[in-house]
């Protein structure tokens, strides 16, 4: 479905960051550098994050999925991060929840319709115990991309 959307060299594997903003700012600055955002990228995320936040209290890992509106992107994008140390992030639909989000999948789409079937297909795919399993324990790019990969319905 949207495979053409990874890319390697968008995988961060034990990022270090204090909390999401730091988080934002480095990845940001990252997708800005390779020409998938536009400047205003870095706001845009953080001011939605702040109004709609993304994270998931999935098991065994909760995950975060932010995302922008589709004026800020200049190339479709899923950068997927798994962070050195979790970070406090706010709960999709309750933002006096926080969880320890160790896994971030950050998403651009150039259309507002695109995101939808991608969000369900990430969200049933983050339940497979195996598969979060395989992502913690991914030493290489190469192998965090195969487990990606492996996701059913991706």
């Amino acid at each position: 479905m949207k495979r053409d959307m990874i890319y390697k060299e968008l995988i961060q594997l034990d990022m270090e960051a204090a909390d999401t903003d730091d988080f934002f700012n480095k990845m940001a600055a990252k997708l800005e550098e390779l020409g998938f955002v536009k400047d205003s990228f870095v706001d845009a995320i953080k001011t939605r994050e702040k109004n709609f936040p993304t994270a998931l209290a999935v098991e065994p890992y909760p995950v975060a999925i932010p995302h922008a509106d589709p004026e800020h992107i200049l190339k479709p994008f899923i950068a997927p991060v798994r962070l050195k140390e979790p970070i406090k992030w706010c709960e999709m639909a309750a933002n006096d929840v926080e969880h320890d989000v160790r896994f971030v999948f950050m998403l651009g789409f150039k259309r507002s319709d695109e995101h939808v079937e991608l969000l369900q297909v990430l969200v049933a795919n983050f339940q497979d115990e195996d598969l979060m399993k395989r992502l913690m324990e991914a030493k290489t790019k190469e192998e965090y991309m195969e487990a990606i990969l492996s996701m059913e319905g991706l």
